[in-house]
């Protein structure tokens, strides 16, 4: 399995996400799920804040968020080509998001 972080603008994910997909007929008509060939596990983690601050109560408030979508995918296996252009790199323990029982970029 191999660990990786990404930004995406909100066109490029719905892009992108459909290449990890797969689509299921069932009772109840069709049901999308993470293709698990490609994927164990996907975490849309959304619009990370950029800039913190406070508000009328002292409580600590975003007040600026990121222009792109946060995602971390636990590739079954390598990840696909073409998704190196999206790969983010954090700082160990700075992460938002974390897999239980893996350190990031772990492969």
């Amino acid at each position: 399995m191999t660990w990786k972080k990404y930004e995406f603008t909100d066109a490029k994910w719905a892009e992108m996400k459909a290449k990890i997909e797969v689509t299921n007929e069932g009772p109840e008509g069709p049901t999308t799920s993470w293709d698990p060939e490609k994927v164990t596990a996907v975490v849309e983690i959304g619009k990370l804040c950029t800039e913190w601050g406070t508000n009328e109560e002292g409580m600590q408030v975003c007040t600026k968020q990121a222009a792109k979508l946060s995602v971390d995918i636990l590739w079954t296996d390598k990840p696909l080509t073409g998704w190196a252009t999206y790969t983010v790199n954090v700082a160990p323990g700075k992460e938002a998001h974390q897999f239980a029982g893996m350190e990031w970029g772990d492969e």
